[in-house]
C-alpha cells in the first residue's frame, strides 16, 4: 500500500496530489511598505511551487493597511496588489500545487517590528499606527489599541469578502481566513482579549460572533466559483480564562460553510506551551473526531471523507453539496514517518509543515525518496539530486 502521506485529497471542490501543504508563514520582505508583492515574494513561493507540495498558501494577506502585522507585510485591498499576486499563483498552480491565500487582519498585534528588529508597536513617526481591537487591551509591549464600533466591525468583515472575492478572480484555488495566533478574529472569540458588552461579547456565543459573520461573508462573496473556503483556529490560548479546546470544537460545528479547518493553537498573549514534536495534534484530532460526528461527516480510509448529501447544509462556495470539511495539523511535524502516522491514525487528513519548508522548499520530493514513493510529478531535472 503506497503512503498516505502521497495520497490525493478531495478539499471542497479541489483535489490536493498529495497532503503536504505549506501552511502561511509571514515573510516581511516588502520593504516599499505598500503591500504589493514583489521579486523576493515571486522568489519564495516560485522555489514552493517546484517542490512537489499538495498545497501552498501565501503568507497572511492583510485585508486593510490597519491590518497588517507589519509595515512590511503583504496586502489585498487594491489593484496593484491583486496585479502582483496574479503571476505567483499562476506560477503555483503550473507545477501542480494548489494556491492558497490566508487573509489577515492583526488588530491588536498590528503595526509591529519584524520578528528579528524588536518588539512592540512602531511609533507613528517611524510608520505605524493605531492598532484595533475588541476592546482597549493591550499586550504588554504594545499600545492600547482602540475599541472597534460596531459600524467598523462591519466594515472590516466587509473587506474579508471584497479580499475574498478578488482572490479567487485572480486564481487562488484555497480563501483563507486567519483565526488564529492572536489576531483579530481571534482577539474577538477570547474572554482574555474581549471585554464588550454588546452583540460582539459577554458570553463565548457572542465571541464568536466575528468569526461567523467573516466566514458568512466570504462564503458569500465565493458563490459561483469553486473557491475553497478555509479557517485557521487557535484550538486554545493555553493561559487561564482564555480559549479552551472545547470552545473552538463547538465554533467549528457552527461553520457549515468552511471545506478546511486548520488547527494551530496560541498566540494571544505569552503563555506556557509545552512546545515539543507534534504538540498540536491533539487539537487537530478533537476537531476531526466532532466533525466525523455531524451529519453528511463521515470517514473513509486514512484520512479522507464521504460525501455528504445537499441536506446537511455543508456546501462548497456553489452552493453544491460538499464533502465533509479536512482538518489539517501543524506543529514540529519533522519527518514523513511522523507525518504519515498523523493520517493512518486518522487524527488529521491533512500534514502542515512549515519551517523545514524554508529550510527546504522541496521537502515533499525528499520525504517521497525516504518512503519509497516515486512521484510521477518529479521534475526531471531535479530527478538526479533525489
Amino acid at each position: 500500500m503506497s503512503p498516505a502521506l502521497f495520497s490525493s485529497l478531495q478539499v471542497g471542490t479541489k483535489v490536493a496530489r498529495n497532503r503536504l501543504f505549506v501552511p502561511p508563514m509571514c515573510q516581511y520582505t516588502l520593504e516599499n511598505r505598500d503591500g504589493v508583492a514583489n521579486y523576493e515574494t515571486a522568489q519564495h513561493y516560485g522555489a514552493l511551487a517546484r517542490g512537489g507540495w499538495g498545497a501552498i498558501i501565501v503568507e497572511a494577506t492583510a485585508v486593510a493597511p490597519a491590518g497588517r502585522i507589519t509595515p512590511w507585510d503583504l496586502g489585498l485591498w487594491n489593484e496593484r496588489q491583486a496585479q502582483a499576486l496574479e503571476p505567483i499563483v499562476a506560477d503555483i498552480k503550473a507545477h501542480g500545487a494548489l494556491a492558497g491565500i490566508q487573509l489577515s487582519h492583526a488588530g491588536r498585534k498590528a503595526a509591529t517590528y519584524r520578528w528579528n528588529q524588536g518588539s512592540g508597536t512602531i511609533p507613528a513617526d517611524q510608520g505605524g499606527w493605531q492598532p484595533l481591537a475588541p476592546s482597549e487591551l493591550a499586550l504588554a509591549d504594545h499600545t492600547r489599541p482602540q475599541a472597534l464600533s460596531e459600524s467598523e466591525i462591519e466594515q472590516i468583515i466587509a473587506a474579508f469578502a471584497k479580499a475574498a472575492k478578488v482572490a479567487s478572480e485572480i486564481g487562488f484555488d484555497i480563501i483563507q481566513i486567519h483565526g488564529a495566533h492572536g489576531y483579530l478574529l481571534h482577539e474577538f472569540r477570547s474572554a482574555l482579549s474581549n471585554q464588550r458588552s454588546d452583540a460582539w461579547g459577554g458570553s463565548q456565543g457572542a465571541r464568536n460572533r466575528m468569526s461567523e459573520k467573516t466566514v458568512q461573508a466570504v462564503h458569500k462573496a465565493l458563490e459561483g466559483t469553486d473557491s475553497v473556503l478555509s479557517l485557521r483556529l487557535s484550538a486554545t490560548d493555553w493561559l487561564e480564562g482564555g480559549l479552551k479546546l472545547s470552545d473552538t470544537v463547538a465554533l467549528t460545528r457552527q461553520l457549515p460553510q468552511v471545506d478546511w479547518f486548520d488547527i494551530s493553537s496560541g498566540g494571544l498573549a505569552p503563555a506556557p506551551i509545552p512546545v515539543g514534536p507534534g504538540y498540536q495534534v491533539g487539537f487537530a484530532q478533537a476537531v476531526k473526531s466532532a466533525l466525523a460526528g455531524t451529519a453528511g461527516n463521515g470517514s473513509a480510509g486514512s484520512g479522507s471523507y464521504v460525501s455528504g448529501s445537499a441536506s446537511d447544509g455543508a456546501t462548497n462556495a456553489t452552493g453544491a453539496a460538499s464533502s465533509a470539511p479536512v482538518v489539517s495539523a501543524v506543529g514540529l511535524i519533522t519527518n514523513p514517518a511522523s507525518a504519515e502516522q498523523i493520517l493512518v491514525t486518522n487524527q488529521a487528513d491533512i500534514v502542515e509543515v512549515g519551517r523545514p519548508a524554508l529550510a527546504n522548499p522541496r521537502l515533499p520530493l525528499s520525504w517521497a525518496k525516504e518512503l519509497g514513493v516515486k512521484l510521477d510529478y518529479m521534475p526531471p531535472q531535479y530527478a538526479r539530486g533525489f
